[in-house]
């Protein structure tokens, strides 16, 4: 509900001529090696979650997932989509998030006795289509993949 009124308030808040609103449906991940017992990471998140783009630029996105470690994650970010040639582009997220902890420029799993809760700071690639929207996640030892499908305008 709070992601709600913060997105009527995002979008009242700004002039903007155009706004888009997407659902993230999928996020999938492949991780180059193994958790520190030799196990395999989880690769697939179960997210879901909403995205409002205002003049196809600025962002106020909430995920909700099951992050690599198989803990309830929780992301609520504003960010900036920049084109580089027609559709491709990079994009940079920072906000808030619940599961993980931020060390280094990078999310991790937070260790004992911290709190779950801090800042969160993502770059990311992406490929804007007429229909969705491709985010691409590259990390130290592993990339994600989030997709994003437009609800508003069609």
């Amino acid at each position: 509900m709070k992601f709600f009124l913060t997105l009527i308030l995002f979008v009242s808040c700004m002039n903007a001529k155009e706004v888009e609103l997407y659902a993230t449906l999928a996020l999938v991940s492949h991780h180059f090696d193994t958790d520190e017992h030799g196990n395999p990471y989880n690769e697939d998140h179960n997210a879901f979650g909403a995205e409002a783009v205002l003049d196809q630029r600025y962002t106020l996105a909430y995920l909700h997932f099951i992050n690599s470690r198989n803990k309830t994650t929780d992301i609520t970010a504003i960010g900036y989509r920049y084109d580089i040639i027609d559709s491709f582009g990079i994009y940079g997220v920072v906000g808030y998030q619940r599961g993980y902890c931020f060390d280094t420029l990078r999310s991790v799993e937070c260790t004992e006795g911290k709190d779950n809760t801090s800042i969160a700071f993502m770059p990311m690639l992406y490929y804007r289509h007429k229909y969705f929207i491709l985010d691409v996640i590259p990390q130290r030892n592993m990339i994600a993949l989030k997709f994003n499908l437009k609800l508003y305008p069609y």
